[in-house]
């Protein structure tokens, strides 16, 4: 699937694998950012867009959190915003 969106050349940018900015495929004629739109030393990801690897990552992470805290039913959602917040730098 392809969006007429504005792609991203990742740069330095630590979370360039998880953005769908960066790794869709480029079809003709593609508008990009003439800065790359993030500054990891802030954790400020603007414009990210999560590509298919993310939700893996973050279900990964998520579970060794629910792992790592006795395994405890009913903290699914909390486990998951953890595990975007660390992913993200936010905590």
């Amino acid at each position: 699937m392809s969006y007429d969106i504005t792609l991203c050349a990742g740069g330095d940018c630590t979370i360039k694998q998880f953005c769908y900015r960066h790794t869709t495929e480029i079809l003709g004629r593609q508008n990009f950012f003439g800065n790359i739109p993030c500054d990891a030393s802030k954790n400020a990801f603007d414009y990210f867009l999560k590509n298919e690897f993310y939700d893996d990552h973050i279900r990964q992470k998520a579970y060794q959190i629910w792992e790592m805290n006795g395994r405890n039913l009913g903290d699914d959602s909390k486990n998951w915003q953890q595990a975007e917040d660390e992913f993200l730098g936010k905590s």
